[in-house]
């Protein structure tokens, strides 16, 4: 009898071992797996991030001025931008020679409530000791497809331009990806990027009165934003001297 308990005892023992290492294996084995499931995992989320100093994810993002390049009436822009806007252009020369330190800007907001466009053309100087009375500030309003200036002659002579140039140009995806590229860049600090393009365009020429063949360097800056922002800088370089930088914001 004794035998015979002894054999069942060491037959369960072994049966119940066995089953343990199986299951120990099996465990093993399901471990091992997780790993290796898991190493592909970030190795495909690796293979798949975005580059963001890449042309295709800064053009994708720079893509989105085709909400308003172009818009021809500004109050277009409120179907954009229901809560209201901001425009402003700025025009100056880069190196003052004595004749052109003025800094030429246009300002203008699209008020939502009283759904109205207003603001300022001002002729600001360069140079932060020049008298304030040198300033001179004329008075505009939008008012059915025109600009309205509290002095239309000296608005001439301050603003060279027939309007926006957002008025004019119409850019894309696809107009985008046709372009030269001359640089790109972003800040992974503040999350800021830009994109400069070496183009011809006719519709660019004629805004800035240039002849039909010349080159010139469309450039376009922002920044990544979590809400929904609006904010693109299109800058444009004719490498004569002058800056240009036309925004619109919401």
């Amino acid at each position: 009898m004794f035998l015979l308990w002894y054999i069942i005892r060491e037959l369960g023992l072994a049966i119940l071992l066995n089953v343990i290492n199986k299951e120990k294996v099996m465990k093993k084995r399901i471990f091992l797996t997780m790993v290796l499931l898991g190493g592909l995992i970030m190795i495909g989320l690796t293979g798949c991030g975005e580059n963001k100093n890449s042309r295709e994810w800064i053009e994708n993002k720079v893509s989105e001025v085709s909400r308003v390049y172009p818009t021809e009436n500004l109050f277009d822009l409120f179907k954009q931008f229901p809560e209201g806007f901001e425009i402003e252009q700025v025009y100056f020369k880069k190196k003052s020679d004595g004749i052109d330190d003025f800094i030429t800007e246009i300002k203008l907001t699209g008020d939502a409530t009283s759904h109205t466009i207003t603001g300022t053309l001002v002729k600001i100087p360069a140079k932060d000791d020049a008298p304030k009375s040198d300033e001179v500030v004329v008075s505009v309003q939008y008012v059915a497809n025109k600009f309205i200036f509290s002095d239309e002659e000296t608005a001439k002579k301050i603003w060279k331009f027939d309007g926006f140039l957002f008025q004019k140009l119409g850019i894309d995806k696809e107009f985008l990806s046709k372009l030269s590229l001359k640089n790109k860049h972003f800040n992974g600090n503040n999350g800021s990027f830009d994109i400069d393009y070496i183009i011809k365009n006719t519709t660019i020429n004629q805004y800035f009165n240039k002849q039909q063949q010349a080159e010139t360097v469309l450039g376009f800056g922002s920044s990544l934003r979590l809400d929904d922002f609006y904010y693109y800088s299109v800058t444009v370089d004719f490498n004569d001297g002058y800056y240009f930088k036309e925004r619109v914001s919401n």
